[in-house]
């Protein structure tokens, strides 16, 4: 007597080089009683009913038996009795059936029910999100003008409603692709059992199952792949075999199947899928995804037809709750070993709890996940487990993770699409995902609520190191709710790609294109024509082109305020005269009328040389508005209030008369071009620089013909929005066209010193756009960043050669710059080390000797009176600055400071110092008050003040007296004015607030001689937290920059220190729009 589990009734009907093809017809079993009839062959019995058990498929006795099963190894009586039998599947059966693929499609007809779940009532059904897309599926089916996208999120039952959708539509024959393996054997499991369908009574229990192939390989013969389709109704494959598949193969793919169903098709941008996916007739496929949006920009081509938001499916609690655990941790090393140990304690909690959870700890390589394994093995009662591609043993470890052998899995880029294990339930991301979709996917594989014994999901993650996309910052905030922010992330994502596809919905016939308007990213270039007239033409638009009959490929479509042509044209290269070799030039224009209240401009941009816009302007509205271009002088108001503009190109004009009529200047020429405009010799014509416009780094140019552009490029939305600014600026009246010169810079290449004092030197400016740990500098084993190094000039006078130093605690390297001209005239920089210690930079997988860094990465120089010295070139501004506003100096008596100490060190405090008398002076005013003084500081100071409409942000740079006491000494000021100006780069780096903090947090501690103190004089680590997530999310941030020296007399102050002050004040207010205040002495 014994037992044995029975199969579920499925028959094998094809099988070729890994390809089969299976129908079900009903589920398993187990049979109780089961007694040994005969050893040879091996015939149990159970019930009155006879089975013969085989290894053997081959077996020549299938007629005497009702009953057979093909059994893995060929049984004994010994194993029935232990229960150890594996059955794989029937070989024979009373229910099999030899039914056409058409014979199954015919019984589909009126056995489809539309059953909504009433979970108040038991009713089991379709969820509202399931029925909901089944009919807008249908609905488009009726009238399809388009690829249909049906946006489902993770977990809501996207293949249910694949399978609802091909019994009630009767689909004639199915492709199905999907991106894995793992999805394809998940997917065509449920379309070989019809999932939960009959179950539910939503199919009838007549309705034949359809007859499912998986593709496991690829077929070469056309012959044997028209035959495998033929005898199928639902085909089951990955999109890389269809894409690895022959012309004539894909071909036949687009005419033998009435549907395509692409699963996880925020991939079918991809240009392999995206071929394959064109073959198709737009009305045959449906795009599934949780996702419509992607990482790499593109759009999904086709039209949203079904969109059940992540906030919905939470609302109808298709998603558990989220535990949002972080930890922060600037030690990377140290960073996994408390990500591990707060993963295992959730786990524990979670088991004492009942539930059966399991961990995912996942990295972004093999040598990653080598390395965050050491952090989970000691913890040997979970059983933690290791698996990546290739490593040994892969299949039996799946295997044993499904079975539930191991609670930890430390993995590389898997178990994620199509790996359904509902007990994933504490994810430990020690290696952060860098996208939106990627993540809110990755989310959705531990959030699911089909199995109620499962407790809520668990994310722990370091929110030190947070993905590089904004859009997750918030995400990656400490006191995060993530059951708040994903939905609002998943709706504001999905609403750009709507909002884009609502504006390209205007135009008619973007289905007659040869080019996707979707991928359409002209450069921002534009001229701009006033308009009286309401009305326009843009059927009109061939009228407006010369030589059009030399355009092979002609194409148009309008919105109701752009006109969109594209035109082809087959031309002779430029290499040689070939009737076999030629180009296909494709050329645009795109017409843009901005009409609003009191506005009425039109736009036009093109990549055609030579066009002539105003007769294009002249057929689609009308002659007066073509002789309304906008040229001449005030185009240069596009320069308007772009500060420390750096010009490349100058184009000017000569007065009549002149032999030479117009110049270009560029290079070196440029400064000529300039002064030549200053004395008015010549006469501006054409303009391109860069330069700095509400704190964002921006090119421009502009012609006096009327041409405005710029180095960016954008879709089709944002053209319009750019144009439409540029429109306003170049319309203003208010606004000087002659004010450009004046904010352009002096540059000029130099081989010698200045003759001026330096007061500051600070890293390249591309090294800001980077976190302070991105350089690392090793020196004798001890490692350095950014947020605890810095430079500094080394004292000299100008008759030495410039001097500066790289500074740490205890490290100072001190360099020199060399300045100077080859034989052949040509200006070079040197960058000489004086001190015999070495240092190593590393920085994006490379490393680099310090000199040799510093020789790439040029620093800057800023000298007393406001100049810089970048490399050879030497920087001035055009118009000197003003001497600091006397109401700027705030005095104080300064009673019973040592103005000779300006460091209160660490607790217990040096009373007597600036710092400690002055941090007492304002600590009042502040929330939050930090000593960030040492290496790497942003200030001496930081005060910190969140308030209702805004967060104040103030940084006080102190020093003290020489000879400590009150004096006219210049020398006083000369670096403290040089940290105030390098102190602005943190208004740059602010980013939402995420460097600036991180820094902040990273300094937590201030050290000397051992002792340790905390930096937060005032407000605690959860303070600034808070003030994070206003700065990044909620509230503006305003920054404002002092100087505290009390060695100045504000009443005896020497122009030469007000002057100094002025010129630091100039540069603060000019590019960073922050005032200067100093405290001094009265």
């Amino acid at each position: 007597m014994g037992t044995l589990s029975l199969p579920k009734v499925r028959k094998l009907l094809y099988n070729q080089n890994g390809n089969q093809v299976w129908q079900h017809y009903s589920q398993g079993g187990v049979l109780e009683d089961v007694q040994l009839l005969h050893r040879e062959p091996f015939v149990v019995t159970s019930s009155g009913i006879n089975y013969l058990l085989t290894s053997n498929e081959n077996l020549d006795i299938f007629n005497q038996y009702e009953y057979i099963l093909l059994v893995t190894k060929q049984p004994k009586s010994k194993d029935l009795e232990a229960g150890t039998i594996r059955v794989k599947r029937w070989l024979k059966h009373p229910k099999f059936e030899t039914l056409s693929p058409t014979q199954v499609l015919s019984s589909w007809g009126n056995k489809f029910k539309f059953i909504q779940e009433d979970e108040a009532n038991n009713i089991k059904g379709l969820r509202p999100p399931q029925m909901g897309a089944l009919y807008s599926i249908l609905s488009h089916l009726q009238n399809p003008e388009d690829k249909g996208i049906v946006v489902m999120p993770t977990g809501t039952g996207k293949t249910e409603t694949m399978l609802a959708t091909l019994i009630s539509n009767k689909c004639k024959k199915l492709l199905v692709s999907v991106p894995s393996d793992s999805l394809r054997t998940q997917i065509s499991e449920k379309f070989i059992t019809l999932g939960l369908l009959k179950e539910y009574g939503i199919v009838d229990e007549d309705c034949h199952n359809p007859i499912v192939g998986i593709m496991n390989s690829g077929i070469t013969d056309i012959a044997i792949l028209r035959d495998f389709i033929s005898r199928v109704n639902v085909v089951v494959t990955t999109m890389d075999i269809l894409t690895d598949s022959t012309a004539e193969a894909k071909t036949l793919y687009s005419q033998e199947f009435s549907h395509l169903f692409v699963d996880e098709a925020h991939h079918s941008e991809a240009q392999t899928w995206k071929e394959l996916i064109d073959r198709f007739d737009k009305e045959k496929v449906f795009l599934f995804t949780a996702t419509p949006y992607r990482n790499d920009g593109k759009n999904l081509q086709g039209k949203i037809i079904f969109n059940f938001s992540l906030r919905k499916a939470q609302e109808q609690r298709y998603y558990k709750q989220i535990n949002y655990l972080p930890i922060r941790e600037y030690n990377r090393k140290l960073a996994d070993k408390k990500i591990a140990e707060r993963a295992v304690q959730q786990l524990r909690e979670d088991i004492a709890n009942g539930y059966n959870h399991i961990i995912m700890a996942r990295c972004r390589d093999k040598i990653r996940a080598k390395e965050v394994f050491e952090h989970y093995k000691q913890y040997e009662d979970l059983n933690p487990v290791m698996v990546y591609t290739n490593i040994g043993g892969l299949d039996k470890k799946i295997e044993a993770i499904k079975r539930g052998e191991h609670s930890i899995i430390v993995c590389v880029n898997m178990l994620g699409e199509g790996f359904d294990l509902p007990n994933l339930k504490i994810a430990a991301i020690h290696d952060e995902r860098q996208s939106l979709p990627i993540t809110l996917q990755f989310i959705g594989r531990f959030t699911r609520t089909s199995y109620s014994e499962l407790g809520n999901a668990s994310f722990i993650t370091n929110i030190a190191y947070p993905p590089i996309h904004e859009e997750l910052d918030e995400l990656y905030a400490k006191n995060a709710d993530w059951n708040l922010i994903l939905p609002r992330l998943n709706e504001n994502a999905t609403q750009k790609e709507i909002d884009f596809r609502n504006f390209l919905d205007r135009f008619g016939h973007l289905d007659k294109s040869k080019i996707p308007f979707q991928s359409i990213r002209p450069a921002l270039s534009t001229v701009i024509y006033n308009n009286n007239s309401t009305e326009w033409n843009p059927l009109n638009w061939k009228e407006g082109i010369s030589n059009l009959d030399t355009y092979e490929h002609q194409y148009s479509d309008n919105s109701n305020n752009t006109l969109v042509i594209i035109l082809g044209k087959i031309s002779n290269v430029d290499w040689g005269n070939f009737e076999v070799v030629k180009n296909l030039q494709w050329d645009i224009i795109i017409v843009y009328w901005d009409l609003r209240p009191n506005v009425n401009r039109i736009f036009v941009n093109t990549s055609i040389k030579g066009l002539s816009k105003d007769k294009l302007i002249e057929a689609v509205f009308n002659t007066q508005a073509s002789k309304s271009k906008i040229t001449g002088m005030n185009v240069f108001r596009v320069f308007h209030d772009v500060k420390r503009l750096t010009l490349f190109n100058v184009g000017a004009r000569k007065g009549f008369g002149q032999d030479v009529t117009f110049q270009n200047f560029i290079g070196k020429a440029v400064q000529d071009g300039i002064k030549s405009l200053e004395q008015g010799t010549i006469i501006k014509n054409n303009f391109f620089g860069v330069g700095y416009k509400e704190g964002e780094k921006i090119s421009l140019g502009c012609s006096v013909s009327g041409k405005i552009w710029s180095y960016l490029r954008g879709n089709l939305n944002e053209l319009a929005s750019w144009c439409k600014n540029i429109g306003d600026t170049i319309s203003n009246e208010n606004i000087d066209p002659n004010i450009v010169l004046q904010n352009t810079l002096k540059i000029e290449k130099i081989v010698s010193r200045p003759n001026i004092l330096p007061i500051m030197v600070d890293w390249h400016p591309d090294m800001y756009d980077f976190s302070e740990t991105r350089f690392e500098i090793r020196i004798d084993g001890n490692s350095y960043d950014l947020s605890n190094s810095e430079l500094n000039i080394v004292e000299d006078d100008v008759a030495n050669p410039l001097q500066f130093s790289f500074d740490t605690s205890d490290v100072r390297i001190i360099f020199e710059i060399e300045l100077g001209a080859t034989n052949q005239d040509i200006p070079y920089y040197r960058i000489i080390k004086r001190t015999n210690i070495d240092a190593v930079v590393f920085h994006g997988g490379t490393q680099q000797s310090i000199e040799s860094f510093l020789q790439e990465f040029a620093p800057t120089i800023w000298f007393a009176d406001g100049s810089q010295l970048f490399q050879n070139n030497y920087i001035k501004e055009k118009m000197e600055a003003d001497v600091i506003p006397l109401d700027n100096i705030i005095t104080d008596n300064w009673a019973g400071v040592n103005l000779r100490r300006e460091s209160q060190d660490i607790a217990p405090y040096v009373q007597d110092s600036i710092q400690y008398y002055f941090i007492n002076k304002i600590r009042n005013d502040f929330d939050i008050v930090y000593d960030d003084d040492g290496k790497g500081e942003i200030a001496d100071i930081v005060g910190i003040k969140d308030l209702p409409t805004h967060i104040e942000i103030h940084l006080f740079h102190l020093k003290g007296a020489i000879g400590g006491r009150v004096s006219n000494d210049i020398n006083n000021f000369y670096h403290v004015c040089g940290q105030a100006q390098k102190s602005l780069n943190w208004k740059y780096k602010f980013r939402k607030g995420k460097d600036f903090f991180d820094h902040l947090f990273k300094r937590k501690e201030k050290s000397l001689n051992g002792i340790i103190c905390s930096r937060f004089i005032k407000g605690t680590e959860e303070d600034l937290e808070n003030v994070l997530m206003a700065a990044k999310w909620k509230k503006e941030t305003k920054f404002h920059i002092y100087i505290v020296q009390p060695a100045l007399s504000k009443a005896n102050a020497s122009m030469d220190i007000l002057q100094l002050l002025g010129n630091t004040h100039h540069y603060l207010h000019t590019l960073g729009n922050v005032e200067l205040v100093v405290y001094s002495n009265i």
